[in-house]
């Protein structure tokens, strides 16, 4: 899979989210952006994003974040009983990916009390977005 910054995908309708932080607990000082990318493979429904965290614009952490339930991500990936291995979809988690240049625990501690409703409206509405444009893409191309 292939994950490209909603902002390439859907232009200037698209919104980065920064943040400021002094003296946090776990985290350094400084002006955290969070970036979303989406899967570009048509056939993916996978309802999740992967966010690139910027600390004063260099690259510290890599979050997953998906919006479905458990259960969803069960059924999407085909997993037949629940001691089928399956990694973790729903919520958010630091991904394989992740640099870890900040602690990973301060990170997601961080993540998730920015975190409600309105911002995963906004993630639900980029997926759908990105979807839709990559969709007309493919048809302009034919």
């Amino acid at each position: 899979m292939e994950f490209k910054p909603a902002g390439e995908i859907i232009g200037i309708a698209h919104q980065v989210r920064t943040v400021g932080l002094k003296d946090g607990p776990q985290l350094p000082d400084g002006y955290y952006t969070f970036v979303d990318f989406y899967c570009t493979k048509a056939s993916c429904d996978c309802r999740r994003t992967l966010i690139q965290v910027l600390l004063n614009g260099t690259h510290v952490s890599t979050i997953g974040f998906g919006w479905e339930s458990p259960e969803f991500y069960k059924k999407w990936m085909g997993a037949k009983s629940d001691d089928d291995y399956m990694p973790q979809m729903h919520g958010a988690t630091v991904d394989f990916t992740s640099p870890d240049k900040v602690s990973p625990q301060g990170m997601l501690a961080f993540f998730n009390a920015l975190l409600d409703e309105k911002w995963i409206a906004v993630f639900k509405y980029n997926y759908d977005a990105v979807k839709a444009q990559l969709a007309n893409n493919r048809k302009t191309k034919k």
